[in-house]
């Protein structure tokens, strides 16, 4: 009932603001006062941030985000002047007409930007905040088909990690290191509308993306940003023209890696040894009746060389009053795994009113993605090399043992009792995610009084998303993985659904040397999850695929979870003579998913900052300007757990026996146990940052140090058995710290016709978990079906550490291994592991934390240049310090039912014993699979991510057939990597084996879907 009281409230107060923005409108239409406005535009689009005064007066004003100024007490003859760092000073004589429009005259050796923060935008001069952004023409110069990618490298303390190669795949985005336990990662906000992801966005729509980095950045966005908040801009339209923009290319991808796994003859030697080690008799198809025409290779025969295409088109152009842009964009991606591919189709539409003092803006993405994802590729249980993918009748098998009575079984045979068939099984069944997903906004503003507007935004973020899987009848072999005896059908439909309502009152006013600028406001969003499934078996034909036509309907899966967030919101930035900045903000959030009482959570943060370069002490030093320093306190919070976690559950139908006959009763009985006294993760950020730069601000430095302390944060332990509830349940019980360092460095020159930059940056990270409370550690990150875990989140140590024993080389002679007294019973050729404690025998008691999954050392490296009408972009980037759990070894040495690594030949034997490769076994009596450093590799890499060679036609070619522009480029991604680690590719990204938290599997590689290289040709034009 709270809930619906405080969307009751939330709703009236929106219509009652709604109301007076109607009669502020009409009381403009009626007034008499002089006021001018226009709009202050460059060569490239309007200018946010100009400063715009009454010459020898203190009376001025700012121009918005798309450039309006409204500026009111003018008479004819005033001289309006125009500045904005950049940009040359202009000055405009007013005459009888009420509306101007200026072109700003850019100043290369007073260069600046504008950078969008919250619910604004700010000269980067005026910044107290840690702010990274990257500009849409930074974008364009490659080709994306993952807007993610687009940070990737290139903001100073984010870390963007592609969770696999597979198409379509999302990419985790981590902004300053993980700060809480949970797989939640940044707050997106697409053009003022909240959303946590940007899947459905075109990277060439992009205007602009601001990171918000540290919490006086963020607090403005409160319980959102404890991870960090991402601002996307898109593309708006343009003054005065109508231009037309078409980007077209294709191309091909290829497995960046592969592995080297063993052939039939290497298999069949292979287990031939490990029986023999056994002292067990060898199965027939490695021995007797091994056949040397077959040779299978499931790796190969999975990969090949796939295409993909990107298609973009925009209409863009307006004039004074109205502004609009449409676009499309079109992407094919075949998977370099075959059974896969992704599609996704967008449609975007900006339009901007301007009705003097009034202004409506509306920006929507409509989004339609097909998903077909191959999920058994490099699984466990695959076909060995001695067996045929294929029959004799061309049909997919995983047995060539002949169906007849008395044949051999698959155990007895082979030596493996589950036997499947990757590329079979992918190919066979029917899998497809359809998403149709909304992300968009409405937004009405009305400028009050000359520097105060009131802005109504209504946003919408909704996706309708139909997951089917149909699985046929078949037959491969007789084993248990080999066969499915009845077709089944899972299907579930799952509507998403965020509404949200904000009302803001902005205040901008420049007053002598001071500059005010102010916003406070109130949101009210709502979410609904809404979803139905069904999971039916028994079909008449493998034809027939709609669960009406089953058998047995045997489960429909179904849930409805609304989740609720009200806020209050006000920040207050202060610049005196471009001087000295200050900078306040809190916000007040209230979540549905804590009890009244613990609700409502408060996130304040304060600012300061110093222009030094423009004090007067500086003005004859010339060898450093923009000097500036900042420093920064704030709070963010977090409302970290699942909806109606506070809720308990009751099982309407339970039975108990009672009485002294002890007869079953029906009745209720709860069945999840709850913690109500939850409430808000808090993470205190305290950051200080130093920018300047030199050489005529051709090289421009950015320094940040960072601490960054989570309290309070959610921990879900599990309840003594006395309780009767087996669920775990969060408590506040955990804390996280994350310190670092941050290094910006950017320079831009040009030789005569050779324009060129170089920027790079670094980020240094120490991640730790400094308190647990009562919560015992967490040991997860599952690398095989058989359970071994590789992770253990515990005090002292990075969230998702690497823990287990330490190797130390072979035991050489059963002596020697007896010796060691190990609580399992390893022999000559097994692994030696450390007796840690010293205590004169090998248990639990010697393990140790072995690596940390995230990088201390993050960097990228972008350089670009062009000469006459040819450019060239690179983009490198790479991490060092981190650890890669190669579950590959695993299935490579020790695994008993599926191939084995050709390095596996090289295992110890008598004769071979200058090796780290344990011996052949199937028994594995010492345990050498146990979790240990035999599986971490270091996961330093360095890599050429993007590189994109163009050529512009001249413009007396291009103009000739009416084009403003066309441009040939060449692009490759991923086109060199170095580094030592054997897996597929570097990047890991996080599994989900186990059904824990994907954070605990971080830097844990379960075989992910191999990283592509590709290469493309493409061609822009515009006209």
């Amino acid at each position: 009932m709270s809930e619906i009281m405080m969307l009751k409230e939330g709703r009236s107060l929106s219509r009652y603001l709604s109301v007076l923005l109607l009669f502020f409108a009409f009381m403009s239409m009626n007034g008499q006062s002089k006021t001018v406005t226009g709009i202050v535009a460059d060569g490239q689009g309007p200018l946010p941030g100009v400063n715009v005064i009454v010459k020898g007066t203190s009376n001025g004003t700012q121009t918005d985000f798309d450039g309006n100024f409204s500026i009111t007490s003018v008479t004819a003859g005033d001289i309006l002047v125009f500045t904005y760092i950049g940009y040359k000073k202009t000055e405009v004589s007013v005459g009888s007409e009420a509306t101007l429009t200026v072109t700003l005259e850019e100043d290369t050796q007073a260069l600046d930007e504008v950078v969008v923060v919250g619910y604004g935008t700010q000269k980067k001069s005026d910044l107290t905040g840690s702010v990274g952004q990257v500009d849409g023409d930074d974008i364009d110069k490659y080709t994306f088909s993952d807007a993610s990618q687009a940070l990737q490298g290139r903001v100073a303390g984010v870390n963007v990690e592609a969770n696999g190669g597979a198409p379509g795949a999302n990419a985790i985005v981590t902004i300053r290191g993980a700060s809480t336990l949970s797989d939640v990662g940044p707050l997106y906000v697409i053009d003022g509308m909240f959303t946590d992801n940007m899947n459905s966005l075109n990277p060439a729509d992009i205007a602009t993306i601001s990171v918000l980095k540290d919490a006086s950045a963020a607090a403005i966005y409160g319980s959102r940003a404890a991870n960090g908040v991402i601002l996307i801009t898109t593309k708006k339209g343009a003054i005065g023209k109508v231009g037309v923009d078409l980007d077209y290319s294709y191309g091909f991808q290829q497995s960046v890696n592969k592995l080297d796994w063993a052939n039939a003859r290497q298999y069949a030697d292979i287990v031939n040894r490990a029986r023999d080690n056994d002292g067990n008799p060898r199965f027939p198809a490695n021995d007797t009746q091994f056949n040397p025409n077959i040779d299978s290779d499931i790796q190969e025969a999975n990969l090949r060389t796939a295409p993909i295409l990107n298609a973009n088109a925009r209409i863009y152009g307006g004039s004074e009053n109205v502004r609009f842009s449409l676009s499309l964009n079109h992407l094919e991606q075949e998977g370099i795994i075959k059974e896969s591919d992704y599609t996704r189709t967008t449609v975007r539409s900006n339009a901007t009113l301007n009705f003097g003092k009034f202004k409506l803006e509306n920006t929507i993405g409509l989004t339609r993605s097909i998903d077909n994802p191959n999920t058994y590729f490099n699984k466990e249980r695959d076909l060995i090399p001695t067996i045929n993918i294929y029959d004799a009748n061309g049909d997919f098998s995983a047995s060539d043992i002949p169906d007849v009575a008395g044949a051999p079984t698959l155990s007895s045979y082979y030596g493996i009792g589950n036997i499947s068939n990757s590329l079979a099984l992918a190919s066979l069944e029917d899998r497809t995610v359809t998403s149709n997903s909304i992300l968009g906004s409405i937004a009405a503003s009305y400028e009050i009084f000359d520097g105060l507007t009131y802005k109504l935004n209504l946003g919408l973020d909704a996706s309708f998303t139909n997951n089917y899987r149909f699985t046929p009848t078949y037959f491969l072999n007789a084993g248990t993985v080999g066969n499915q005896q009845f077709a089944e059908l899972r299907e579930t439909n799952n509507n998403f659904i965020s509404s949200l309502i904000e009302h803001t009152l902005a205040y901008n006013k420049l007053i002598g040397k001071s500059n005010v600028n102010a916003v406070v406001g109130y949101t009210d969003q709502v979410s609904n999850t809404r979803s139905l499934g069904v999971v039916a078996r028994g079909f008449p034909s493998n034809d027939i695929r709609v669960a009406s036509a089953a058998e047995d309907r045997a489960e429909m899966p179904s849930l409805d979870l609304t989740k609720a967030i009200r806020s209050y919101f006000g920040r207050v930035s202060y610049t005196y003579d471009s001087r000295y900045l200050l900078t306040a903000t809190v916000r007040r959030d209230g979540s549905s998913l804590f009890k009244d009482g613990l609700r409502w959570g408060t996130f304040p943060s304060v600012a300061i900052g110093w222009n030094i370069s423009n004090e007067k002490f500086m003005e004859d030093v010339t060898a450093i300007s923009n000097l500036k320093i900042r420093a920064s306190y704030g709070e963010v919070g977090s409302d970290n757990v699942s909806i109606y976690a506070i809720s308990p559950e009751l099982n309407l139908n339970s039975e108990y026996p009672l009485g002294t006959d002890q007869e079953r009763q029906t009745g209720y009985s709860i069945t999840k146990g709850v913690n109500d006294d939850i409430t808000w993760e808090t993470s205190k950020t305290t950051d200080i940052g130093l920018e300047f730069a030199t050489f005529n601000n051709k090289l421009r430095f950015t320094m940040d140090y960072f601490n960054k302390k989570s309290e309070d944060v959610l921990v879900e332990l599990a309840l003594p058995l006395y309780t009767g509830f087996g669920n775990r349940v969060p408590f506040n019980t955990a804390s996280i710290t994350n310190k670092g360092f941050e290094f910006l460095a950017n320079y831009s020159d040009n030789v005569g016709e050779l324009n060129f930059n170089i920027s790079g940056n670094f980020t240094i990270l120490n991640n730790e978990v400094t308190t647990l409370g009562d919560a015992t550690p967490i040991i997860e990150g599952q690398f095989t079906s058989n359970g071994l875990k590789g992770t253990k989140t515990d005090v002292g140590q990075p969230v998702s550490s690497f823990f287990g024993y330490v190797t130390d080389g072979i035991y050489q002679t059963d002596a020697e291994a007896a010796a060691a007294n190990d609580s399992f019973s390893p022999q000559a050729g097994d692994i030696r592991f450390k007796d840690l404690n010293e205590d004169g025998q090998i248990d639990t008691e010697d393990q140790q934390f072995l690596g940390n999954p995230s990088p201390d050392l993050n960097y990228g490296i972008n350089i670009s240049a062009d000469y006459k009408g040819f450019d060239i972009n690179l983009f490198f980037n790479g991490v060092a310090g981190n650890k890669i759990l190669n579950s590959n070894l695993y299935r490579g040495y020790f695994d008993t039912e599926g191939n084995y690594l050709a390095a596996a030949l090289n295992a110890w034997t008598p004769q071979n014993t200058a090796t780290n490769i344990p011996r052949n076994t199937l028994l594995d009596p010492g345990f050498n699979r146990r979790m240990s450093d035999f599986y971490l590799e270091k996961g330093d890499y360095i890599r050429l991510r993007n590189v994109q060679l163009g050529f512009k036609l001249p413009e007396d070619v291009i103009n000739s057939v009416g084009l403003s522009k066309l441009r040939l480029y060449v692009s490759a991604s991923n086109l060199f990597t170095i580094t030592d680690y054997t897996g597929y590719y570097p990047e890991v990204g996080r599994n989900s084996r186990g059904g824990s938290r994907r954070i605990f599997s971080s830097g844990v590689d379960e075989g992910a879907y191999p990283t592509a290289r590709s290469f493309q040709l493409g061609i822009q034009a515009s006209f």
